[in-house]
């Protein structure tokens, strides 16, 4: 199972998941995507040289064929490479993520200049309107949590997270891997119509609403989110 984060993000977004299904005897891999989190090297700076460096990693570490979970830019990432290459993919799950993620004017000019303002915003957008906390891990605040991993990342790695979703569109109709989409009813940053969009345009994919949650339903309903997984997982 290999597990990738999105735009400005690391492998902790995934947290409540990995270790889990470890538990349950998979073989998890979450890396920090190279620029990010713990990672050396440089952000790729297209979806194109991300779904490139995906099917290394693939090739290089991952027994074949693997289930690769997505979240918002790594969903385009786990997409684009299903098209040109699907043999090391057994499924795809997608959350948070569209064929395509234009990133809002203002999001992308604090990104280049403002990251304290950008992660105000990502935390924003990223949790429902409604939100009012009650996480099951305790003391956690999704707000702040969401800001700090931001904000700790290295200068200029959102500016080119958010260009690359910006300038990309996958052709998803070609995806012929099995294929499960997972979007929050509250989800600001992608929204629901484009999640159903998504699932509409894949052959045979499913598509699943998790209600009250936003753009990262693995974090903010994670007994949920894993009771959807277990089912795709036959866990």
């Amino acid at each position: 199972m290999v597990f990738l984060h999105g735009a400005g993000g690391d492998h902790t977004v995934w947290r409540f998941q990995t270790r889990r299904l470890a538990h349950h005897g998979y073989r998890v891999f979450a890396p920090d995507l190279p620029g990010h989190g713990g990672s050396e090297g440089e952000p790729r700076e297209s979806i194109e040289e991300w779904s490139d460096w995906l099917l290394s990693f693939l090739d290089e570490r991952v027994e074949r064929p693997a289930t690769v979970l997505g979240h918002s830019m790594g969903g385009l990432i786990a997409m684009q490479a299903a098209v040109h290459h699907p043999d090391p993919f057994e499924r795809l799950v997608l959350v948070g993520s569209g064929r395509s993620m234009p990133v809002h004017p203002r999001l992308v000019e604090a990104a280049r200049h403002d990251l304290a303002l950008a992660a105000a915003l990502i935390s924003g957008w990223s949790l429902p309107a409604a939100h009012h906390g009650g996480h099951p891990e305790p003391g956690t605040w999704q707000k702040g949590g969401i800001e700090w991993l931001i904000t700790r990342s290295r200068s200029g790695v959102l500016a080119t997270d958010l260009a690359a979703c910006s300038a990309c569109e996958v052709p998803v109709e070609e995806i012929r891997v099995p294929t499960e989409v997972v979007i929050g009813s509250g989800d600001r940053m992608v929204g629901r119509r484009a999640g159903e969009q998504l699932a509409a345009a894949i052959p045979g994919a499913g598509f699943h609403l998790i209600e009250g949650a936003g753009h990262d339903p693995m974090v903010q309903m994670p007994r949920i989110f894993n009771q959807l997984l277990d089912s795709f997982l036959d866990v």
